[in-house]
Protein backbone atom coordinates (compact mmCIF):
# COMPACT_ATOMS: atom_id res chain seq x y z
CA UNK A 1 0.00 0.00 0.00
CA UNK A 2 2.12 2.85 -1.27
CA UNK A 3 1.72 6.58 -0.83
CA UNK A 4 -0.95 7.87 -3.24
CA UNK A 5 1.26 10.81 -4.25
CA UNK A 6 4.76 9.34 -4.70
CA UNK A 7 4.36 5.55 -4.32
CA UNK A 8 6.77 5.39 -1.36
CA UNK A 9 6.06 2.60 1.11
CA UNK A 10 7.63 4.37 4.09
CA UNK A 11 5.51 6.39 6.53
CA UNK A 12 5.63 7.87 10.01
CA UNK A 13 3.27 8.88 12.76
CA UNK A 14 3.79 11.75 15.21
CA UNK A 15 3.77 11.25 18.97
CA UNK A 16 0.58 12.65 20.56
CA UNK A 17 2.52 14.22 23.44
CA UNK A 18 5.48 15.55 21.44
CA UNK A 19 4.85 16.27 17.73
CA UNK A 20 8.61 16.43 17.10
CA UNK A 21 8.96 12.75 18.02
CA UNK A 22 8.04 10.37 15.22
CA UNK A 23 7.82 6.62 14.71
CA UNK A 24 8.55 5.21 11.25
CA UNK A 25 6.80 2.24 9.70
CA UNK A 26 6.06 0.48 6.44
CA UNK A 27 2.94 -1.37 5.45
CA UNK A 28 3.33 -5.02 4.51
CA UNK A 29 0.29 -7.09 3.65
CA UNK A 30 -2.01 -4.32 4.84
CA UNK A 31 -0.42 -4.26 8.31
CA UNK A 32 1.82 -1.47 9.69
CA UNK A 33 5.28 -2.82 10.52
CA UNK A 34 7.40 -0.53 12.69
CA UNK A 35 11.09 0.06 12.01
CA UNK A 36 12.18 -0.93 15.48
CA UNK A 37 10.48 -3.23 17.93
CA UNK A 38 9.07 -0.85 20.50
CA UNK A 39 7.02 -1.57 23.58
CA UNK A 40 5.52 1.90 23.29
CA UNK A 41 4.77 1.78 19.55
CA UNK A 42 1.54 3.63 18.84
CA UNK A 43 -1.60 1.67 18.15
CA UNK A 44 -2.72 2.66 14.68
CA UNK A 45 -6.32 2.66 13.55
CA UNK A 46 -7.89 3.57 10.22
CA UNK A 47 -8.39 7.12 11.50
CA UNK A 48 -4.74 7.57 12.55
CA UNK A 49 -3.04 10.57 10.93
CA UNK A 50 0.04 9.36 9.04
CA UNK A 51 2.69 11.09 6.96
CA UNK A 52 4.71 9.94 3.96
CA UNK A 53 8.41 9.67 4.73
CA UNK A 54 9.34 10.73 1.18
CA UNK A 55 6.95 13.50 0.09
CA UNK A 56 4.51 15.92 1.71
CA UNK A 57 1.44 13.63 1.59
CA UNK A 58 -0.45 13.15 4.84
CA UNK A 59 -3.75 11.50 5.52
CA UNK A 60 -5.52 8.76 7.39
CA UNK A 61 -4.24 5.21 7.41
CA UNK A 62 -7.47 3.96 5.80
CA UNK A 63 -6.87 6.24 2.79
CA UNK A 64 -4.12 3.88 1.63
CA UNK A 65 -6.61 1.15 0.74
Amino acid sequence: MPCPACQSERFYVKDDDDPYETTEFAIHGGVPVFEEVQDDAPALTGDSQIYCNHCSWRGRLDQLN
